[in-house]
């Protein structure tokens, strides 16, 4: 066990030697592996099964929020060391645990870009069984989000790559904002257009649409980014502007209260954010699913600028990931 992970850590600080080197512009690190949500564990048997083992499993396997059925935040994959080979170096989001009682500390690292381009890279390291449970508690909340941060940044990488450039740009330029959208985004005319923008992707034309609202309002105080005149906001503009079959309009879910809207408030480029995640549908007609709204103070203006996106797709049953990139464009958005 001792040379096994002597091997991995010598595996992993030749290729951060060459990362050091060469940079993320090295033409012979190969690109990532493994499909948008999944995560790797290299774990063997004796741990898996243990409590530490399950724990690692249920972290991985908790709910992701705000989605019409439950979906786990990571699709999750394990495989012993003895089978971890030279193929599966470059899996997107990877988890390498090890226990040795040599070591002198117990250890979580965290590493970008070790085997492959975009690569997210945990190192868990514990000198026993019983000393890797309370690690694994203690960087439960880090792990996951450094995962969630590295899909999040991969995909908009990937909408910068393929950024439709005049839709961008027409839309910045209406509300004040720099702004990436892919170029598989078209752009739709509310009725109102000085109300909103409203841009969307249709997977299947005849059923389905991925779509983002871009709004603003005045910024009255401090309550202007609070859940509940973030939400009164939403539904007076999405009732106006976006009707459906029979002359139904879109709204916020809360029928069951407002406790299953998910709220959460931050910083992002220096400027207070909130975050709104719940479902919406329409009032009239069977219709709904997932939304994701983001509110942004722009202190020089004095406003609050509003990314607001929603899933429709009744005949796919997982929608975490079509969420993921809508927050992927949202998380681009910058005031001018």
């Amino acid at each position: 066990m001792t040379n096994r992970l002597t091997r991995i850590a010598l595996c992993i600080a030749t290729a951060l030697m060459a990362f050091a080197c060469g940079g993320n512009t090295d033409p012979f690190k190969s690109s990532i592996t493994g499909r948008n949500g999944e995560v790797l564990v290299v774990v063997n048997d004796d741990v898996k099964t243990d409590t530490a083992g399950r724990y690692i499993q249920a972290m991985f396997s908790e709910t992701y929020l705000g989605l019409p059925a439950d979906e786990p935040i990571f699709d999750l994959q394990t495989v012993p060391h003895g089978y971890f080979d030279k193929m599966m170096h470059s899996f997107r989001n990877l988890v390498i645990v090890e226990i040795s009682d040599t070591l002198q500390a117990d250890t979580v690292k965290y590493f970008d870009d070790v085997w492959a381009k975009q690569q997210a890279l945990v190192s868990v390291t514990a000198k026993s069984k019983a000393a890797l449970l309370p690690l694994l508690q203690r960087h439960h909340l880090r792990i996951l989000s450094y995962f969630t941060r590295a899909e999040r940044n991969r995909l908009i990488a990937f909408n910068a790559s393929t950024k439709h450039h005049a839709l961008s740009r027409e839309v910045g330029d209406q509300w004040g904002i720099d702004i990436t959208i892919p170029n598989s985004f078209d752009r739709c005319t509310p009725p109102d257009r000085n109300a909103m923008s409203w841009v969307g992707l249709s997977p299947d034309k005849s059923d389905s649409q991925i779509g983002l609202f871009v709004y603003d309002f005045p910024y009255i105080g401090e309550g202007t980014l609070s859940k509940v005149y973030l939400l009164n906001k939403r539904d007076s503009l999405l009732q106006k502007n976006i009707e459906g079959p029979d002359h139904s309009f879109m709204c916020t879910e809360i029928r069951f209260g407002l406790d299953d809207i998910i709220y959460k408030s931050g910083k992002q480029n220096g400027l207070d954010v909130a975050e709104l995640r719940g479902l919406w549908r329409m009032n009239g007609c069977a219709m709904g699913g997932p939304f994701l709204l983001r509110a942004m103070h722009d202190t020089i203006n004095n406003r609050v600028v509003v990314a607001d996106a929603y899933v429709y797709y009744p005949s796919k049953e997982r929608k975490r990931n079509l969420i993921r990139q809508l927050e992927s464009i949202m998380y681009s958005i910058d005031i001018k």
